[in-house]
């Protein structure tokens, strides 16, 4: 069998941002949030993906929507090759429903 090798995805988010938030009482910090969002916008529809870096095999995928700007929900799947791009670089991908996080 020859091995192959996989260095390329057929989509790209658009943006990807490295955000810490800290919250503190007084000069004792409380808590600590680090963690990476992925945006894409694919096929007419906008969404956003975020990964905790003390979790990082779990990203949490949210929308779709109309466009980063209004984030007006819409009806539709997601991205197929988008999904894709998460699935090569985490082991669960999860998305919010009613009864909380579910995995896709």
């Amino acid at each position: 069998m020859e091995a192959r090798f996989i260095d390329q995805d057929l989509v790209h988010p658009i943006a990807i941002e490295h955000k810490c938030e800290e919250i503190f009482d007084g000069d004792k910090l409380e808590q600590k949030y680090n963690y990476i969002i992925y945006h894409f916008d694919c096929g007419g529809a906008y969404f956003w993906a975020r990964t905790y870096l003390d979790d990082i095999e779990t990203v949490s995928l949210h929308g779709p929507f109309e466009s980063r700007a209004t984030m007006k929900p819409i009806n539709c799947s997601f991205d197929e090759a988008a999904l894709t791009y998460l699935r090569r670089r985490f082991q669960n991908i999860q998305t919010l429903r009613n009864g909380g996080y579910a995995p896709i």
